[in-house]
């Protein structure tokens, strides 16, 4: 991902995070110390250096405040379906040019992606 998709990735993030915070503070599912609070941890997150490091980042947040739950949901499906598609494509070549083991170590997880 390019720094300037991660810079509009960062900024699609942090309209739904205040997002999330307005409905949790229209619900009384947040107090406005709360939402400060919430507001301040996703700031110490800050910069967000890749997608890898978006959902890592939102799930530590996720578990510290779960009304950020929806917001990692939403952004770990995708990823986690790119990678999965990624380890599918290289199982299929290593079937393809007789590598059954390659093929296996990685549906395992035994094999980074890239062997």
């Amino acid at each position: 991902m390019t720094a300037q998709s991660m810079q509009t990735v960062t900024i699609d993030v942090e309209q739904e995070l205040l997002k999330t915070i307005i409905q949790n503070l229209e619900q009384n599912n947040l107090d406005i110390d709360q939402a400060k609070k919430l507001a301040q941890n996703f700031l110490s997150l800050l910069p967000l250096q890749d997608q890898k490091d978006l959902l890592e980042k939102l799930y530590k947040l996720s578990k510290e405040h779960n009304q950020t739950n929806g917001l990692y949901l939403k952004y770990a499906k995708p990823y986690e379906e790119n990678e999965r598609q990624k380890k599918l494509t290289l199982m299929s070549e290593h079937i393809k040019n007789g590598q059954i083991e390659h093929a296996l170590a990685i549906a395992k997880g035994d094999a980074p992606n890239g062997s």
